[in-house]
C-alpha cells in the first residue's frame, strides 16, 4: 500500500513566515535556495546514464508481486512459442526427409519408364520402316524372275 506524505519546502515556509510578519527573507538566501534547486535538477539528470541503467531504475517503481506476474507471463509465452517453433521445425525436417527418401527414387523410376517407352516407340518406328523397305523389295524381286 502506498502512503502519501506531504513534504514542505523550506522556501515555502520562509515565504509564509514573511507574509505572517516574522521577518523578511534576505535576497542572498533566496538566490541560494534557487541555486540549490538548480543543482538538484542537474543531479537528477545524468548525461552518461545509459538506457539500461534507466530501465534498471524502473525496477523500483514496479512492485515485486507485479514483476513476478509479468515475468511468469513472459516466461510462459516464451516457452510456448519456443516449443511450437521447435516442433514445427521437427515436423518440417521429417516431411522433407520423407519426401527426399520417397520422392527421389520415385522420380528416377518414372524417368526410366518414360525413357523405356520412348525407346519402344523408336524401335516400332524402325521396324515399320524396315517392313516398308522389305515389302518394297519383295514384289520387285518376285516380278523380275517372272519376266526373265
Amino acid at each position: 500500500m502506498v502512503k502519501l506524505t506531504q513534504v514542505e519546502d523550506e522556501l515555502d515556509i520562509r515565504v509564509q513566515d514573511e507574509t505572517l510578519g516574522e521577518g523578511p527573507i534576505v535576497e542572498s538566501e533566496k538566490e541560494e535556495e534557487y541555486d540549490d534547486e538548480d543543482d538538484e535538477d542537474e543531479d537528477d539528470f545524468d548525461e552518461d546514464e545509459t538506457i539500461y541503467e534507466r530501465i534498471v531504475a524502473l525496477k523500483d517503481i514496479v512492485p515485486p508481486q507485479q514483476r513476478d506476474q509479468v515475468s511468469g507471463l513472459v516466461s510462459g509465452v516464451y516457452s510456448t512459442v519456443y516449443s511450437a517453433v521447435s516442433k514445427a521445425g521437427n515436423i518440417t525436417w521429417v516431411l522433407t526427409t520423407s519426401a527426399l527418401l520417397l520422392g527421389v527414387p520415385l522420380s528416377l523410376s518414372i524417368l526410366a519408364e518414360q525413357q523405356l517407352m520412348e525407346l519402344e516407340k523408336e524401335f516400332k518406328l524402325q521396324q515399320g520402316a524396315n517392313d516398308i523397305l522389305a515389302s518394297g523389295d519383295q514384289p520387285a524381286a518376285a516380278a523380275a524372275p517372272a519376266t526373265a
